[in-house]
């Protein structure tokens, strides 16, 4: 089991930003990858969720208010929240609860769970059959590891954090500032036609593809980094940051 919950500080820069929220089963290194990627001023923070069944009972109102308060002074400088999977939801949620400072970050929506979709159906099966299913829509990173071990150490973080959508699931209404949508090319579950269809919900800045599965944040980081560099350039968060990407 993973500890938590914890402020990381994967690389070090100089003012612009980039935020990254865990999907299901994840962690704050999850995206070490990533911001190896990201432009030399960059700075890349994760958060570490939390640990133990109290906090998944608050679902997704409880998990973006202790997210918000995790991260209050780094919200507060220009940049991009990307939230992942799970983190998607809470990312919207955060936006929906407090509404972030218009010099601070923008938010990256990225392979959003599927709308007003229970994860009952998924929590309700044992050990083995979830981690078959989750492997199958590839919910769960490729770390070619034996099964027993992904049993004991992935699939309890990977329950745990599908309790935070509860029994009604997510739901993508409109925010004051529109968010960005990324979605993956072979993305199982969330596909590029559920993104589009997302897009008729939140009306996005953007809508961008990335070559990969579910998890092209951890498997393709240089095409993902190339998004969000792009997306800040689109945003125009700060001038140099074109400059920074070269």
């Amino acid at each position: 089991m993973r500890g938590g919950p914890e402020r990381v500080v994967l690389k070090e820069g100089r003012g612009f930003h980039l935020i990254c929220l865990p999907f299901a089963g994840g962690s704050a290194r999850s995206f070490v990858r990533l911001a190896r990627y990201t432009p030399p001023d960059w700075q890349v923070t994760a958060v570490q969720p939390p640990a133990g069944s109290a906090h998944g009972a608050a679902g997704l109102d409880g998990l973006a208010s202790f997210y918000l308060g995790l991260l209050a002074e780094d919200l507060r400088v220009p940049g991009l929240v990307l939230g992942h999977s799970l983190g998607a939801a809470v990312a919207h949620r955060m936006a929906q609860l407090r509404s972030l400072p218009s010099e601070g970050p923008h938010l990256v929506l990225s392979a959003p769970p599927r709308p007003h979709h229970s994860p009952a159906a998924l929590l309700g099966l044992d050990d083995r059959a979830l981690f078959r299913e989750a492997t199958r829509q590839g919910m769960l990173p490729d770390l070619d590891v034996a099964e027993d071990f992904a049993l004991r150490f992935l699939l309890p973080n990977l329950r745990h954090d599908l309790g935070y959508l509860g029994e009604r699931g997510w739901t993508p209404e409109p925010l004051d500032t529109p968010p960005h949508l990324l979605g993956g090319t072979e993305d199982v579950a969330c596909p590029p036609a559920d993104l589009a269809r997302l897009g008729d919900a939140l009306a996005p800045r953007s809508v961008r593809l990335v070559e990969g599965g579910h998890m092209y944040v951890l498997e393709r980081p240089a095409e993902t980094a190339r998004a969000l560099v792009e997306i800040s350039q689109q945003d125009a968060v700060r001038p140099d940051v074109a400059a920074a990407a070269g």
